[in-house]
């Protein structure tokens, strides 16, 4: 059972769930909206798009073997703790059960078309764990492009199916919110993504894998990251300043817990030169996406305790 929890790395399955229910409990409902889906349906919402996360590190372990043997042999799990081909069994179950109730979802709301998003996000993980991952760059956006999508499909499935005349524009002042939302989600786990690059620069070049610490050195392309981080420093402390300032708790949150931790990577970024440092840095970027993520409640968080 611990292999299993490993493999799905559980962490990102939590934050998967997490993201989504913050998004319906924390802003959705707490803004005045009525959810299109009830219990059953948010419930197969999170299943569809929990397990697909499940389903994309499987089979991202499957095709990372020789790789992992050099960047982190003892977390080695395919091949070590469970063999190729039941790893391939989890996988597709995993999968299966993911698109089913995505399928099952959008034909209960009358969008069968939704359903189109589960099998899509799916070949694009297989897609990108097989082949897309070894391109520069391309991997890198692809994968946060789907960490953005988690926001944007809750948004989608609560809002889209509710749409009346009367209800509009409240809908769309919220769309336009997860967007924002979504959009600093990717920023941020593209540069966490880059921070991986440097940490596991070794085995993706065995692998014969391209990425921009293969491309620019490791350490030039740390500075890149530095300033591409205080780029998103900047950007968030102008979304501070121009839409959040009058809310005094939102303002405090953002500096220190999410605008603080950036600008720290980023200086740290330019003395960095071993994989634990730079394994640091992405821990320390995967907390601020995770408080970016809680900080879309930050704002209604008055509806809880009035």
């Amino acid at each position: 059972m611990s292999t299993f929890f490993k493999i799905i790395r559980w962490p990102n399955v939590l934050l998967t769930i997490l993201t989504q229910l913050v998004i319906v409990y924390g802003m959705l409902i707490p803004s005045g909206v009525d959810p299109s889906l009830n219990s059953w349906q948010l419930t197969l919402l999170i299943i569809a798009t929990a397990l697909l996360t499940a389903s994309g590190n499987v089979i991202n372990d499957i095709h990372d073997v020789e790789i992992d043997r050099i960047n982190k042999p003892k977390k080695l799990l395919v091949t070590k703790s469970i063999s190729e081909k039941n790893a391939y069994y989890l996988y597709i179950i995993l999968t299966v059960i993911a698109v089913g109730a995505g399928f099952i979802l959008s034909n209960s709301i009358g969008k069968p078309i939704l359903s189109s998003v589960f099998i899509a996000v799916a070949f694009i993980l297989y897609l990108y764990a097989s082949s897309l991952k070894a391109i520069l760059l391309v991997g890198n956006i692809i994968i946060s492009l789907l960490v953005a999508l988690v926001i944007l499909i809750t948004g989608i499935f609560e809002l889209f199916p509710s749409i009346t005349p009367e209800t509009q524009t409240a809908f769309k002042f919220l769309l336009e919110r997860l967007l924002e939302f979504a959009f600093m989600a990717f920023l941020i786990n593209l540069a966490r993504e880059w921070v991986k690059d440097c940490e596991d620069v070794n085995g993706d070049k065995a692998g014969g894998r391209n990425t921009i610490a293969i491309l620019l050195g490791r350490s030039r392309a740390a500075k890149v990251i530095s300033f591409f981080i205080l780029a998103i420093v900047i950007l968030l402390g102008w979304y501070v300043y121009e839409f959040i300032y009058r809310n005094e708790i939102a303002t405090y949150y953002f500096i220190f817990l999410i605008i603080g931790p950036l600008a720290f990577v980023a200086i740290k970024l330019w003395t960095a030169a071993s994989p634990k440092e730079y394994h640091l840095l992405s821990n320390i970027l995967k907390l601020v996406l995770l408080f970016g993520i809680l900080s879309m409640g930050i704002f209604r968080i008055n509806y809880y305790f009035n």
